[in-house]
């Protein structure tokens, strides 16, 4: 029987909150030994979720470049998209990062912050920020 990551990591923090923390006579270093469990715990839920979170990470990235395409792809005859906009979306599809969405972020601020198709982009990127951030806040709780 072998142990995924996250189950090694469980184990460990269990037995260092219920074994060897108690067992330590000063104080100082059993308080260290309770915060190195929930360190421990922590990291075994971040590995835990690791797959399911590249996943969905991938998924909203996925999504997003197919969103900013269609909001570009509106634009008005006339109205030229920056081709500095059009290689950070290509670039963030390529990466699959949702990291790389800074660099869509200020791409779209030098074309025109005030320009409706901005809006749109920014408002798309918005919603995928916030689903990253809701998923590293599932491993802060």
């Amino acid at each position: 029987m072998t142990l995924d990551d996250h189950e090694l990591l469980s184990r460990l923090a269990d037995t260092m909150r219920t074994q060897i923390a108690p067992a330590v006579d000063d104080e100082y270093a059993r308080t260290q030994a309770f915060m190195a469990s929930v360190i421990l715990q922590r990291l075994a839920l971040q590995a835990r979720l690791s797959g399911e979170h590249r996943a969905a990470e991938a998924a909203d990235v996925a999504a997003l470049t197919d969103r900013l395409e269609v909001v570009l792809a509106e634009a008005s005859p006339g109205t030229e998209v920056p081709a500095g906009v059009v290689d950070a979306v290509a670039r963030m599809r390529t990466r699959g990062s949702i990291a790389a969405a800074s660099q869509v972020i200020d791409a779209l601020y030098r074309w025109d912050p005030a320009h409706r198709l901005v809006a749109s982009a920014l408002a798309a990127v918005r919603h995928a920020l916030r689903r990253d951030i809701d998923r590293r806040m599932e491993i802060a709780r």
